[in-house]
């Protein structure tokens, strides 16, 4: 009997623990979202009581807020990093993959174990010593810290976990295929665009995607060279007195956000998997 029990307990947890992770990551989530429909103190902090109701104050006050170091203003300096920081990360990463996939084992794998040591490094360190290098290069050229320290610094630890992510479907390739296209008359180059580029293009979208979240999220480093220049990490976590009702909205906007592209992928990918059901169903109907 004692033994029947444990099993039937077990038995449920195996079928309710999936729900019970779902729940402890999402509900968070969803009390984020509804607490950014709250409403907020004197001082600009969220109110956790729900006793005035729910209100779009905090949305209408977080793209309103056009002051200097306002919200938008953090926000558009974290857009101008990352549209310089993701395509040149990937860029190279791509390239140092490739190279990678095409040298000896020597020198593939000291350039993989280069790429996780440097991402194996704490932020503080890799700060420190990026802080220490612009103050002997760049400040003696008449140079101050700002947009262009935190560009190349967010591209220099950016860098590895493009490789990172590449270089593994970069591995998968097939020789043949680039002897077939040299032997077709392909440039190099050609190959590279036509073969290369097509086979690891899941990794690439990887890439970019992992560089974005990083280089947006990245506080330590970035406070270390930035100077006067802010994005909106640093504007999130130098913040004090408090959760700010606009931090709990930006993180309400990120999770809408996420929600609505998890929707729209799935739906992409059931349309395609319809499509191209119905065209195989076409052409069985057409050979029979």
């Amino acid at each position: 009997m004692f033994k029947l029990e444990i099993s039937s307990v077990l038995a449920f947890f195996r079928r309710f623990y999936i729900y019970f992770l779902l729940i402890l990551i999402y509900v968070p989530l969803i009390f984020i979202v509804l607490l950014s429909f709250n409403g907020q103190s004197v001082r600009g902090n969220i109110i956790l009581d729900f006793n005035n109701g729910l209100t779009g104050e905090n949305w209408i006050s977080l793209f309103t807020d056009t002051s200097s170091d306002g919200f938008l203003v953090n926000l558009l300096n974290s857009f101008l990093v990352v549209i310089l920081v993701m395509p040149v990360s990937v860029i190279v990463g791509l390239l140092t993959a490739f190279g990678m996939w095409n040298s000896k084992s020597k020198t593939r794998n000291i350039a993989r174990i280069a790429s996780t040591t440097n991402i194996s490094i704490p932020d503080i360190i890799a700060g420190i010593s990026l802080s220490l290098l612009f103050t002997i290069i760049w400040l003696p050229l008449g140079l101050n810290y700002g947009y262009a320290t935190v560009v190349i610094s967010h591209i220099s630890f950016c860098i590895p976990y493009a490789i990172v992510a590449i270089y593994p479907r970069m591995a998968s390739l097939n020789r043949n295929l680039i002897n077939a296209s040299n032997d077709l008359g392909a440039s190099k180059l050609k190959t590279f665009f036509k073969v290369v580029v097509p086979h690891v293009y899941p990794s690439i979208i990887a890439a970019a995607i992992i560089v974005t979240a990083i280089s947006f999220d990245d506080f330590v480093i970035t406070l270390l060279v930035s100077g006067n220049f802010r994005t909106i990490a640093t504007k999130i976590y130098l913040s004090s007195r408090g959760i700010k009702a606009w931090i709990v909205t930006f993180g309400a906007l990120l999770v809408i956000l996420f929600i609505v592209g998890t929707f729209i992928l799935a739906a992409i990918k059931i349309f395609k998997v319809k499509h191209k059901n119905r065209t195989n169903l076409k052409l069985h109907e057409k050979n029979n």
